[in-house]
């Protein structure tokens, strides 16, 4: 119950958008403006990745107090995620 809680308040904005674009990726997938449909894709798999990383990072290691060089380890994870998306996704 914890684990809904703290997605809830930190990546409702993920949830949403990547349940929204979900949908709109798969209404478009046979249709010819193939860019917004490559662009909803990407915005879709960005957030669910995100969610799971949490949920992911939330079992194996529980809450983690972020401090000074763990703040930017993880930065640079999700950057390096988002850029991996958006080349290949």
């Amino acid at each position: 119950m914890n684990l809904i809680k703290r997605l809830m308040r930190y990546y409702h904005i993920h949830i949403i958008s990547a349940a929204v674009f979900t949908i709109i990726a798969f209404m478009l997938v046979y249709d010819s403006s193939a860019l917004l449909s490559a662009i909803a894709r990407k915005i879709a798999l960005a957030s669910i990745g995100l969610v799971y990383y949490y949920i992911t990072r939330f079992i194996i290691i529980g809450h983690i107090e972020w401090r000074d060089p763990y703040d930017k380890i993880y930065s640079l994870v999700l950057l390096l995620y988002m850029a991996i998306v958006i080349s290949f996704g």
